[in-house]
């Protein structure tokens, strides 16, 4: 195979072979540099690069004793990795453990709760109390909040649009799933004050199917067979050791 020689520093060649084994490892950001320009700029780093690993070289810095320290941490962190990797190379799930363990923890997989309401936030309880009575008392709750409310949804009536259990503070969550679609709920009260909460709509979480969780299950069981391969593979290694504690 002919080679396309893009540079040559104190004769070490540079490759347009090089070049774009350097546009793979940038990913995404790659795009601009897979032009004829764009390749001559990376080149340009690559001969910076190799300008410096000569540089490091002729001063034998490679034979330092904070390198030399330094690449036993790099080799001993590359193999603990690939020791990990062939112990757990030949871990598999079958479609039998996954359909079992859902069908066993079927109350772990459920939808959130999903809200549409809207709020008014404001300093004191007594406040929130003068509101509510307002709100029973015909006044409109969308008027109310753009008068009094200290939230920016204001502007909107007070609406929060729609969010999911889990997005809003635990007070507030804990308190739209009691509330009573239609109806103002008794004040609330969270880390920014107490608030009026008119809730539009709410549904209740669903069992999620099989399909949906699936990778989720999956990974798990890997996790846990992972785990209990590695215990039992260092159970071994200790058996067969000898170790000496000094603690």
């Amino acid at each position: 195979m002919e080679k396309n020689v893009m540079a040559v520093v104190n004769g070490v060649e540079i490759l347009e072979s090089d070049v774009d084994r350097f546009i793979e490892l940038m990913g995404n950001r790659a795009l601009p540099y897979k032009s004829p320009e764009g390749k001559k700029q990376l080149c340009e780093e690559l001969v910076k690069q190799e300008l410096i690993i000569q540089d490091c070289y002729n001063r034998k810095l490679d034979e330092s004793e904070a390198f030399v320290k330094e690449i036993i941490e790099i080799k001993r962190s590359i193999l603990a990795k690939h020791f990990l990797s062939e112990l757990f190379d030949d871990i598999k799930v079958s479609d039998e453990e996954i359909k079992e363990y859902y069908e066993e923890n079927k109350n772990l997989f459920m939808s959130k709760y999903n809200f549409k309401a809207k709020h008014i936030l404001v300093e004191s309880e007594e406040k929130a109390n003068e509101l509510k009575n307002l709100c029973e008392n015909g006044e409109s709750f969308e008027e109310l909040a753009m008068k009094h409310s200290m939230c920016p949804s204001k502007e909107v009536g007070g609406d929060l649009g729609e969010f999911s259990q889990g997005q809003m503070v635990l007070e507030f969550e804990n308190a739209c799933i009691d509330a009573e679609v239609g109806k103002v709920t008794e004040p609330v009260k969270t880390q920014f004050g107490y608030h009026l909460i008119k809730l539009e709509s709410k549904t209740a979480p669903k069992e999620l199917s099989l399909k949906e969780v699936r990778d989720e299950i999956e990974k798990t069981i890997i996790k846990a067979k992972e785990q209990i391969a590695y215990v039992q593979k260092m159970d071994a290694l200790m058996k067969d050791s000898k170790i000496e504690r000094a603690y």
